[in-house]
């Protein structure tokens, strides 16, 4: 039995194939906007039993109304208003972001009983805590890597655009702790930068909360990874957990289920 999870994005779509029962991926696609079809094809292919959606901004109706009659009443459209397995402690629950939800209803279901830091790395950045109770306590939003890079290029005179070195391949990632030269400098700057935010937050997720593992997740988490390790005292419990919002809307589409 399969399951179908989309999360429209900022910037991207991505829709994987879960195994029902074990929450293993079977495949992962990254679309840009308009490529539908390429889903639909992978509909007709893997024939998922079951699917749930998340968007960030604005709604593909057409293409939830699409996945929505494809699976009869197994499909669910993640809202504010869906119940949830887990707590939400947050003043303005109604603007907390859906991706913000499902990774986290995602980290509760694979380390049940623990406190830990949620760092999604995509267009922006987010970084929630998650408590030991499963209760969303809140988290901070930020710049994406690439967002960073970018601006530094836009918004200057002079400085280079380094986006392309941004690879999500961790072996081609030098970070220097100083640049010694402009490239070098904006890489260190950006990368090494947000890793000691991560560092930094999570060393504070551990103070009030008693955090004890970091989940990373979203397209630029391997280039994240890979920066911490040039940080000192970063973090030892670090888990790379790509699907991680798949698996929360499973989580969420299951507890539903289960209602």
């Amino acid at each position: 039995m399969n399951f179908l999870a989309v999360d429209q994005g900022n910037t991207l779509l991505k829709a994987t194939f879960l195994d029902f029962g074990t929450g293993k991926a079977l495949e992962r696609l990254v679309l840009e906007g308009g490529d539908d079809d390429r889903l639909l094809a992978a509909i007709e292919r893997y024939q998922p039993e079951c699917a749930a959606f998340c968007a960030v901004g604005r709604l593909d109706v057409r293409l939830v109304e699409s996945i929505g009659q494809s699976m009869d009443d197994r499909f669910l459209l993640l809202t504010h208003k869906t119940p949830l397995p887990i707590g939400v402690d947050y003043a303005t629950p109604d603007t907390l972001g859906l991706d913000r939800i499902a990774t986290a209803a995602g980290a509760a279901a694979l380390y049940p009983g623990e406190a830990m830091l949620v760092v999604d790395a995509g267009t922006a950045v987010t970084l929630d805590v998650v408590d030991a109770s499963g209760t969303f306590r809140g988290g901070n939003i930020s710049p994406g890597l690439r967002l960073r890079a970018r601006s530094l290029h836009d918004f200057t005179a002079a400085l280079p655009d380094v986006t392309s070195s941004l690879s999500p391949c961790p072996s081609s990632l030098e970070l220097p702790p100083f640049g010694r030269d402009t490239h070098t400098a904006l890489l260190a700057g950006v990368s090494g930068g947000l890793a000691r935010e991560v560092s930094g937050c999570y060393a504070d997720a551990s103070g009030i909360y008693g955090a004890k593992r970091l989940l990373l997740t979203g397209g630029d988490a391997p280039v994240l990874d890979a920066a911490l390790d040039t940080v000192p005292q970063a973090p030892q419990e670090v888990a790379l957990c790509p699907d991680l919002l798949a698996f929360g809307l499973l989580s969420i589409y299951n507890y539903n289920r289960q209602l």
